[in-house]
């Protein structure tokens, strides 16, 4: 084989054909002139380098990009560093484990099929595994928005049909085992989501300066919510206020440089799951979900009387949908329900009788 180097690319010949080879992102990206004449090759080398120039091409074709690499762009793409966080244990544990040597290309709906099935007998359910493969798609589409693109189409993702209706909610008798089960270090954290049903996240990345212990509320900044507006929330007294001064104070005695609010010594939160399982099941809620500490939060918030405005402003929804979403009318509020019903009907009958 003969071969002849030209600039920063080379030619070469395979049997009659001259082909060409350049580097690009430390990668070898090879083409075939179709010709015998060495002069074509040597025009196709120049064009090539003009490309790699101007960021037309990539170290790698279509047709040989492994999905490993799409998780890896899709990881440093814009998105929150809660997600990235998120998505960065995802595709770690289970998307390049099960995809990463897969050429992009080559990714079918039987392959994710038989994912799904692995991932349901492994315990998930198949929102979440709808999650999984979500993270793939969003990989998938923005390597074909690339220029030039790392794929040539997006696959179809079987997505399992699933219901946003949630049915977890935490009784006062409930609230006050669970949190006496929690870890240290969770209580605050557990009761601040009870009481006003801020997200996890913006609940984590809560600093000290931006609780007021004197005006008593938190400032929640526009950057660290999910609809990136500003807005704060009421520090009720007893459980709320007693635990938050309690941890301001061992903040203040053994790591005064932290700025978390919610940490393990000096470091913020960031994952509890396992602590947060454990005290559920020694609490009789096994089946608890974090988030059901949200809308437990606003129905307490009705129940109290709350108006729906003020509701919203403090657990941060943009709209009314949320209740209707989250089903939020349980057991208790039909009872209620029934009880103000029964009497307007006894009136109404003693009016009529008259």
């Amino acid at each position: 084989m003969a071969k002849s180097a030209y600039g920063t690319g080379s030619i070469f010949l395979r049997g009659d054909i001259w082909w060409v080879q350049v580097s690009v992102d430390n990668k070898r990206v090879s083409e075939s002139s179709k010709s015998t004449k060495k002069s074509d090759a040597i025009k196709l080398r120049d064009k090539l380098l003009a490309k790699k120039h101007r960021g037309e091409i990539t170290g790698g074709t279509p047709d040989k990009i492994l999905i490993g690499e799409l998780l890896n762009d899709v990881l440093k793409s814009d998105i929150e560093e809660s997600t990235r966080y998120i998505w960065k244990l995802v595709v770690e544990k289970s998307l390049r484990p099960a995809f990463g040597k897969v050429r992009a290309a080559r990714l079918s709906t039987d392959l994710m099929d038989l994912y799904r099935e692995k991932r349901t007998a492994q315990g998930c359910t198949d929102a979440t595994v709808n999650r999984e493969l979500s993270i793939m798609r969003t990989a998938f589409h923005n390597a074909r928005k690339r220029t030039p693109p790392k794929v040539n189409l997006v696959p179809y993702f079987p997505m399992v049909k699933e219901t946003t209706v949630r049915k977890g909610f935490l009784t006062d008798a409930q609230y006050a085992a669970l949190r006496d089960e929690l870890p240290h270090e969770l209580k605050s954290l557990f009761v601040c989501a009870y009481i006003t049903g801020i997200r996890k996240q913006e609940l984590l990345d809560i600093r000290w300066p931006q609780v007021e212990f004197e005006s008593g509320i938190i400032a929640l900044e526009p950057d660290e919510t999910k609809n990136r507006e500003g807005r704060s929330v009421p520090i009720l007294e007893g459980d709320m206020e007693n635990l938050l001064v309690a941890a301001k104070e061992e903040r203040d005695e053994d790591w005064p440089d932290s700025p978390w609010v919610f940490s393990r010594g000096d470091r913020q939160i960031k994952d509890f799951r396992v602590g947060w399982e454990e005290a559920c099941k020694r609490a009789g809620v096994p089946d608890l979900n974090f988030h059901d500490l949200r809308r437990t939060a606003v129905r307490n918030m009705r129940r109290a009387g709350v108006p729906q405005v003020i509701r919203m402003k403090i657990s941060g929804h943009k709209t009314d949908s949320m209740e209707r979403r989250y089903n939020i009318v349980d057991a208790d509020d039909l009872s209620i329900a029934k009880e103000f019903m029964e009497k307007r009907m006894k009136a109404a009958q003693s009016t009529a009788e008259v």
